[in-house]
């Protein structure tokens, strides 16, 4: 069985109401998190070491290391590699000390297993190794991990360490993949459904528990999806394993009302033949109507209590919501995760749980182990505009510069700016923020 990867397989920006399991010193390397308490209770904030690059300069050559990408909603993780490998074949910090380049010539491949594997990008002459160590799919944004030369090597462990999200669910519709960009399958009622609805359900989906990928679009049995069987009338060659991850935070921080956003479910809905086979599907995976596809390893495990919710006027989203159509409410969670956790199925599972159904709306990723976006701390209050600084680079920065490289390319008399070193401003950028290996 294979799956498609959610981190695509996210800082704590004031939580609202919280649940939280310890989370093992050795499970982040390399963060330094403290715990303030909040209205909700003790939560962990956006407080991290930020890696440096002390001992990156123009005299190591060529480069190689780690370094973080904010990557944006849209391309994939790969096309953006793939776009990094002529920028770095121009510049001389990827050029030995004689100017020799490095020959690759290796097509795209993978490393590790499950969800969210590591992969580099195809060769390009004059280019250096590039690689990522846990994909984002396209719809996701925030952090993505890049290793360049011997950095490549490092990947790894960024695959096993613990990520945070921040992800929007609306209700009322769920679809084959549990996101935004697939059809809807199932539609739901949603009017009983408030925030304090979520907030009391928030225990259930908290500490070690039992996945099981979304059914309909991730779970690929010796190459076929389920609904093939179904159709077919066919068996499936083994069961379905569930696989034990670790969900050590997992937040209601906000809640907009039907009318105050924007979000709007897909146009585009499961054909009726399809709809008819759903039963069927459930049954080959041993799934009930209703069951969901997140449960705790040991039921018998007494949950945390949950708490009164109240909302903090600090939300990224409620600030930036624009007025819309009245339709379903939309929710957003912060988590902090083991690798290879399902962030859609948290969102489906929780409306389901709730009596209703729900889509992913947004997901990014906002930390891999001590890469991060910028985010705001959990006590920052709306009118203080706090922001934790992040220490990944920006995508655009290197938008610009590739389209300044193609530029050059095509206007013999246009020449990208460069400091007294040479170095353009994606170069010296990338110095430091690198971490040399």
């Amino acid at each position: 069985m294979s799956a498609a990867p959610t981190d695509a397989n996210e800082g704590a920006i004031n939580p609202t109401y919280a649940t939280s399991q310890p989370e093992p010193a050795q499970s982040a390397p390399q963060t330094s998190d403290t715990m303030l308490a909040s209205s909700s209770g003790p939560i962990r904030t956006a407080v991290r070491s930020v890696a440096t690059s002390a001992a990156a300069s123009t005299s190591t050559r060529p480069l190689s290391g780690i370094f973080g990408i904010n990557k944006p909603s849209g391309p994939t993780s790969m096309s953006l590699l793939d776009e990094l490998k002529p920028l770095f074949a121009s510049s001389p910090l990827f050029a030995d000390a004689d100017g020799k380049r490095a020959d690759d010539n290796r097509k795209r491949g993978k490393f590790g297993k499950g969800k969210g594997r590591g992969k580099w990008a195809g060769g390009v002459a004059g280019a250096p190794k590039i690689g990522q160590g846990g994909t984002l799919d396209p719809l996701a944004d925030g952090v993505l991990v890049v290793g360049v030369g011997s950095g490549t090597k490092q990947l790894q462990k960024y695959l096993d360490c613990t990520k945070e999200y921040r992800t929007t669910g609306l209700l009322g519709s769920a679809t084959t993949s549990y996101d935004s960009q697939d059809p809807i399958l199932t539609r739901k009622p949603y009017d009983h459904v408030v925030p304090q609805t979520i907030a009391d359900l928030l225990p259930r989906f908290t500490g070690t528990v039992l996945q099981i990928p979304p059914l309909y679009s991730a779970v690929r049995i010796d190459g076929k999806r389920l609904f093939e069987y179904a159709r077919a009338n066919l068996p499936l060659p083994r069961p379905i394993e569930p696989r034990k991850v670790t969900v050590h935070e997992l937040r209601l921080v906000d809640w907009l009302e039907s009318g105050t956003h924007g979000f709007k479910e897909p146009d585009r809905e499961v054909p009726d033949e399809d709809k008819a086979l759903v039963g069927r599907v459930l049954d080959m995976a041993g799934r009930k109507e209703g069951q969901t596809d997140t449960v705790k390893e040991d039921p018998t495990q007494p949950e945390e209590q949950p708490t009164e919710w109240k909302k903090l006027p600090t939300s990224k989203d409620a600030v930036n919501s624009t007025e819309g159509e009245a339709g379903p409410p939309a929710f957003v969670l912060e988590m902090t995760v083991s690798s290879g956790t399902y962030v859609r199925s948290i969102v489906h599972d929780l409306a389901i749980a709730a009596g209703s159904a729900a889509h992913v709306q947004t997901l990014t990723r906002t930390r891999q182990g001590e890469w991060s976006i910028d985010s705001s701390p959990a006590h920052a209050q709306s009118d203080a505009k706090q922001i934790v600084p992040g220490n990944c680079i920006e995508w655009k920065l290197f938008a610009d510069a590739i389209a300044d490289m193609q530029r050059e390319k095509s206007d013999a008399s246009y020449r990208s700016p460069r400091d007294d070193d040479g170095l353009r401003a994606w170069e010296r950028l990338l110095l430091n923020t690198i971490v040399p290996v």
